[in-house]
């Protein structure tokens, strides 16, 4: 099984560094009209914006439809329906994010669920990657979480 994640993890930074088509997410949010005290400390922003620039895909030809949401710290930031298409299909989410630990939670709507912590810095962009697959034999589901500090190929 450990086997199984670890070449699945492989193969999702392998698409990650290699570059992958994307197609065009949600249209942008609105520009945060101030950063006050009170602004979130997560929340989806423009891309130019973001300190995390978060991918989400469907790599699952056996579940060609899923929905899928991912959470940080609580708030939720994805909350749709991800087509297969031809497993190029990545849709970027730009996130603003606080510095320090954070935990991020990602339910699909298999039941399939995953949580991971990490960190983010004081100062520049994390690129994070989110993938909803099965494993070779199809019948194990799972969802990844790969984060990194430098862009991914495909984006």
């Amino acid at each position: 099984m450990d086997r199984l994640r670890a070449a699945t993890l492989t193969v999702t930074a392998l698409l990650a560094t290699a570059g992958c088509t994307t197609t065009d997410g949600p249209p942008p949010p609105s520009p945060a009209v101030s950063l006050s005290p009170d602004a979130p400390a997560v929340r989806l922003v423009e891309t130019d914006r973001a300190d995390l620039h978060l991918w989400v895909s469907n790599q699952s030809f056996t579940d060609d439809l899923v929905a899928l949401t991912v959470s940080i710290d609580g708030t939720k930031i994805v909350d749709r329906l991800f087509a297969v298409e031809h497993q190029h299909n990545w849709v970027l989410f730009p996130v603003r994010v606080a510095p320090g630990h954070h935990v991020v939670r990602i339910v699909a709507g298999t039941g399939v669920e995953k949580q991971a912590s990490f960190r983010m810095p004081e100062t520049g962009r994390q690129y994070a990657a989110v993938d909803y697959g099965n494993a070779m034999d199809e019948r194990q589901r799972h969802v990844n979480w790969f984060i990194r500090s430098t862009p991914i190929g495909f984006a």
